[in-house]
């Protein structure tokens, strides 16, 4: 059986490395800046207080998904253990 356009886009991907490098980075970087800019820990700017510091929250999730991502073991564990999670907050 022939392989689709679909399905050597997505082995080129798994080669790339695309799952194991990307898509946790990028999971992580939205998780921590969304939790950094929600709860503006560290600081606002203007006398309003209402506007979180984006450049300071994106360089700080920048840092932290590039920290998780050298490491192996946290990568490994999220891409076991998030399809199970997906199906359980599909359920």
């Amino acid at each position: 059986m022939a392989d689709t356009p679909l399905r050597q886009s997505i082995n080129f991907l798994v080669d790339l490395g695309f799952f194991d490098t990307v898509l946790p980075f990028l999971l992580f970087f939205t998780v921590v800046f969304g939790i950094l800019e929600k709860t503006k820990i560290l600081g606002t700017i203007g006398d309003d207080g209402k506007t979180p510091k984006k450049n300071l929250n994106a360089m700080l999730a920048f840092v932290f998904a590039l920290l998780v991502i050298a490491t192996q073991q946290i990568v490994a564990a999220v891409n076991s253990a998030l399809p199970k999670v997906a199906f359980v907050l599909i359920i």
